[in-house]
Order: C-alpha cells, then structure tokens, then sequence
C-alpha cells in the first residue's frame, strides 16, 4: 500500500472515484428518461443525451485511471478532496437534462425565446437555456435546499399552468425530486457502500458527507453502516409514498413529494407547493414526515429493531421535539390573536408545517408566511428557525440542533466559571462529558457559519437586493431551507439573483451541505503541502 500519495496519483483516484459518481448520476437518469419517453414529451432528447454522456464520461474516467488507482490507500485529506469534488461534479452533471432538455427540445425552446419580442410570454423551461440556471436547479436539488429559477412552468392543475398551458414535463419534474432523494442520505454515502468493490476503504468519506459533529456507526464496516441507513430511509419513503397515495395523489405526484420530503428538500411539483393539493390530511403527513426525516437515522435504525429508548434518551432528540412543539404553539397562537380569521385547527395545522417546513430544512410551504406582519413574533421565529437545523445524522441541513445544545451548555459554563474560578465543570451531553476538541470545533463551525451568513449578506447587498432579502437569501441558501423573505420569499424565487449570484448562493449550498469545513479546508494551504 501506497501511505504518502503524490498528487499524481491524488488526482487518478480522485478521477477513478469522481467517474463512480458519474456514472451513478448517469444510471439514476433512467427513470425520468423512461417518463419522458413515455410522455413523449419535449425533454425526453435531453434526458437521453445526459445519461449517455454521464455514464460514457464516468466509464471512461473509471477505466483511464483504474491502474493508478488499484493500489492507493484512501487517505483523511483525500476523503475531503473527492466529497467537495464529487459535489460539485454532481451540481454540473445534475445540470445536463435541465440544460439539454431546452437546448435539444424539438420545440426549439431556446430559438423560440430568442426570437420573441421583449415582453412576450415566454416559452415554458426557457430558463434552462442558462445553463448557470440548471446548476443552480441541481446545486439546490441535491444539497436538498429546494430554492429554485423556475419563473414559470410548475403546475396549478396536473400538468397545466395557472394560464391554461401544459407545464413541465413530468420527466424534468421527476429528476428535480430525484436529484433530492439522491443528495438527501448523500451520493457519496451512497458511493461508500461501493468502495469495497473497489479496494479502497470509504470510512473517510463517511466522515467527511455524513452531517453532524459526530458520525456513529452503525455496523463495523462502513459499507455495512451505509446499506442500513439507505434501508431506513427507503423504508420511511415506502411508507410515505402508501399515505400519500390514500390522501388523493396520483402515483407521480406521491413519489415526487416522497422523494422531497425525506430528504428534508422542499421542491414540489405545483407552484404553490404543498398548499396547491388544498388539502389538510395532505399536510399533516407531509409534517410528520418532515419530523421524522429531521431525526437521526441511527435513532430510526434503533427504533426499528424495537428499541426506542436511545430516542427518548437522546437530550438532542428531546430539544428537537421541545422546539418543533413550542414554535408550533407559539405561532398558532400568534395567528389566533392577530385575529385574522383562523379557525383554532386551521392556525395549528399551518403553524405546525411551516414550523416543521423550517427546522428541518425542507423549505416547503402551505401559507405565504412572508405576509404574517400582522403577527411579528411569529415572522420573528421563521428568521430564528433558519439557523436551526434539524438532528445530526438527518437529512437536514442547517446548524444541527445539537450544536446550538452544546453551545447554550458551553455559555453557561462559562458563567459559572466566572463566579467560581477555580471550579472544574465539563460540559456533558446526555451525562457524558463532551471533549475539549469538540467543543472547540462547535465553537468554530458556528463562528464560521455566521461568518460566511455576514459575507453572503454582503454580496448579495452589493448586487442591489435590499437587508431582508441578501440576509435570508445567504441564511436559507448555507443553512439548505430554500426559501426566505423579501425577494426570496416562499412564493418567489430565486431567479432574480444575477447569474454571479446564483453561482455563490450555489456555492454556499454545497458549503452548507458539506458542512463548511469539507470545503473550507480545500482553501488553506497547508491542505495541498506534502
């Protein structure tokens, strides 16, 4: 075994690994190319040409450096390299059917537009004749933000637009979904369950994808731990997917909102999202769900052997719950006295979702609630909840509940040490002490969240877009929740970001996504010392 990598042969498993991507990005194609092609519909060109060059381009990549690869050892700063690269490989190739799709459309819905005069009504997918809009589409869909360029095209009828026009096609409209159910338990982590095929150990990117300050194994060898998470998280689909299905959605729908839901993603098939299916059993499900996605999957794994004590023992678990039902109590109650003509289960059912909607990251909504400013301290939690985050060890993004426990505990230490000086007191979670280094590292990341979160604001201040908007613009697109107030709100979009723009709220997605620190440490030098 190879211990000390040059970087030529970095660069060939990087290569060996990023080909693996591909081609799993090329094959999970497959399904929305056969919707397409059934539908015959405008995308179905589009959908082929991306899954042949994906799977051809990563086969050729996986066989060109195989030899140089064979006998590498996966190192620690190899695992970040190939989890940041192999995200932004994903953001490209997730690019390609949106791309493709308007460009090799027989409906030439890139001519079209062009030759239209300004003001026109513009074809329906113009927006993917960018193809920094289809980055920004995938970027979003596999980080499972769920903002989104779409200006146009989602459905308020199935299959039609508000204006009587057919919408987008169902193929492109699966791959959305698919592109969150992918990036929801992690491509990589799913790569991790084929490494040993490959004789290289995955541990290191298990570490490096899985989000959390802690990742715990649920079996010995890491491919085994990767297999069992994937089996709760389609278990929990599965189960979804039949509720939905009961509640009145036709089989395409319940599997497009399956896939966004567990991944904690938020894009939906209907413009106004979960509020255009005009239905309660609809949204209480979807909030359940939307719970349980935000819980760590080593809990659902130990709840379905039968054991639900390490839930009700875990504190994250129970200040996850504590404040999911106490933002739900305090903005029902908000709604009721701003006296605005809620009825008591109307104010609870759409407090609990968008509550839900928030924490978990998942960005759907079932209520404009950019228009609460009758209720200011329920508006005031929506900003508060988009630096939540769900458990680690979810599908969630954001903070992660954890860290904002360890922190509350780590403030009032430090209190205490003020009045008692020479007093030991060590921060314990769940009555173990935690480490000094973890403390250290919770302590930076949220020091560096906030830091990116400021920096953000600032960019998007400087393209023109007012406080409200550039602030919540970067707090929902690093914290992975999709929509925010102002420009950004829950029934817009993000489309009126400048194309630099979309690019950095892209970058800030996948930096939240990983972590920030993947990334990060890519920027410093001593990263790329021997």
């Amino acid at each position: 075994m190879i211990r000390h990598l040059t970087w030529t042969l970095r660069l060939a498993l990087l290569g060996h690994l990023t080909g693996v991507v591909m081609a799993i990005l090329g094959v999970s194609m497959l399904p929305s190319a056969l919707i397409a092609e059934f539908d015959g519909t405008p995308d179905a060109p589009g959908h082929w040409a991306a899954l042949g060059l994906s799977v051809v381009v990563g086969l050729l990549l996986f066989l060109v450096t195989r030899r140089a690869a064979r006998h590498t050892q996966l190192g620690h700063r190899e695992g970040f390299l190939i989890v940041a690269v192999g995200w932004a490989v994903a953001g490209v190739v997730g690019a390609l059917p949106y791309y493709l799709y308007a460009h090799l459309s027989p409906t030439d819905i890139c001519g079209v537009a062009a030759a239209l005069p300004a003001g026109a009504k513009l074809p329906i997918g113009v927006e993917f004749c960018s193809f920094t809009n289809g980055v920004f589409e995938s970027a979003s869909g596999f980080t499972t933000t769920g903002a989104s360029i779409i200006s146009d095209g989602l459905w308020t009828d199935y299959g039609f637009t508000a204006d009587g026009r057919p919408g987008l096609p169902r193929g492109i409209l699966f791959w959305r979904s698919m592109s969150h159910f992918l990036g929801g338990m992690g491509i990589v982590v799913l790569g991790v369950a084929i490494l040993p095929l490959l004789g290289v150990g995955g541990m290191q990117l298990f570490k490096a994808e899985v989000p959390g300050p802690t990742t715990d194994k649920l079996a010995p060898r890491v491919a085994e731990t990767a297999r069992l998470l994937w089996e709760v998280y389609l278990l929990l689909s599965a189960v979804l997917f039949v509720l939905l299905m009961l509640g009145g959605m036709d089989a395409f729908e319940s599997a497009c909102h399956t896939m966004a839901t567990m991944a904690t993603g938020g894009f939906s098939t209907r413009a106004a999202s979960v509020a255009g299916f005009d239905s309660g059993y609809i949204e209480w499900v979807i909030t359940l769900f939307m719970f349980l996605a935000g819980v760590n999957f080593t809990l659902h794994w130990a709840a379905r052997k039968g054991d639900l004590r390490p839930m009700w023992r875990d504190p994250e678990f129970r200040v996850y719950t504590a404040l999911c039902v106490g933002g739900t109590a305090v903005i029902a109650g908000a709604l009721l006295f701003a006296d605005k003509g809620f009825a008591f289960f109307e104010a609870l059912r759409i407090a609990a979702f968008q509550v839900l909607s928030l924490v978990t990251t998942t960005g759907y909504a079932s209520h404009d609630f950019e228009t609460w400013t009758y209720a200011p301290v329920a508006l005031l939690l929506v900003v508060v909840f988009l630096f939540s985050g769900g458990m680690a060890g979810s599908t969630g993004g954001g903070i992660k509940i954890v860290r904002h426990v360890i922190m509350v505990k780590l403030w009032v230490r430090e209190l205490f040490l003020l009045a008692h000086p020479r007093a030991v007191r060590p921060v314990r979670l769940g009555g173990n002490p935690v480490s000094p280094d973890v403390l250290r590292a919770v302590a930076a990341f949220i020091g560096a969240y906030l830091a990116l979160v400021m920096l953000g604001t600032g960019y998007f201040t400087l393209e023109g877009h007012d406080a409200l908007t550039a602030f919540t613009c970067a707090a929902s697109s690093l914290g992975n929740v999709g929509p925010g107030l102002g420009e950004v709100g829950p029934y817009d979009n993000y489309a009126v970001l400048t194309p630099f723009g979309k690019w950095v709220s892209a970058f800030l997605m996948i930096m939240g996504r990983l972590e920030i620190y993947t990334v990060l440490v890519l920027f410093h030098p001593s990263f790329w010392r021997r």
